[in-house]
């Protein structure tokens, strides 16, 4: 059986609190009674909570990441990155109405680079880069704030018609978007 660090306990009271309160108003006093500890220890790991929450995004991005390295479709990528919404809807929606949205956005964000970069490669391998980056932010950012308004709309569509939204974008635009960056950059 693995024991859990203080991080990681502090992360999954974290979690747990957001499913009824809202980030703004859980204090590190009432997180750390939750978490059976001392203040003084939340201080030893974090300076604040929303450290904590970065963290905490930072270690289920680390998780998400080691199942993407096995993954050679960007629709099964996305289908991880939609169950962990789902899996952490009051998490992720919390965070969403909290000052600490960004947080949540960059999570994505990281996520969804991955995915359209698997796209881009399975386009063109050789597209140089300035044309790549520009293609994985434009798109990675679309999927951000579609999941964005599937979390505002407390997640009314199912998983399926949001992958076919972006499958509608992904597949086939790549290879345009490349041909007209080579055509605007003349490379």
């Amino acid at each position: 059986m693995t024991q859990l660090t203080t991080e990681d306990v502090l992360a999954r009271t974290l979690k747990q609190m957001m499913e009824t309160t809202s980030l703004d108003h859980i204090t590190i006093g009432k997180l750390a009674n939750a978490a059976h500890i001392n203040r003084n220890t939340f201080y030893y790991h974090f300076d604040d909570i929303y450290e904590l929450l970065r963290w905490t995004y930072k270690q289920d991005i680390l998780m998400q990441l080691q199942q993407y390295t096995q993954i050679d479709r960007w629709e099964h990528a996305y289908q991880l990155m939609l169950d962990y919404i789902v899996d952490n809807k009051h998490f992720c929606q919390e965070s969403l109405r909290s000052v600490a949205r960004e947080l949540l956005e960059n999570f994505l964000y990281s996520a969804a680079t991955g995915m359209v970069e698997r796209v881009v490669i399975s386009v063109d391998a050789n597209t140089p880069a300035k044309i790549s980056h520009a293609i994985t932010d434009f798109y990675a950012w679309a999927i951000v704030m579609q999941v964005v308004q599937w979390l505002d709309s407390d997640l009314e569509e199912s998983k399926d018609d949001m992958i076919k939204k972006a499958e509608i974008v992904l597949n086939g635009t790549i290879a345009n978007a490349i041909s007209n960056g080579h055509a605007v950059y003349g490379v």
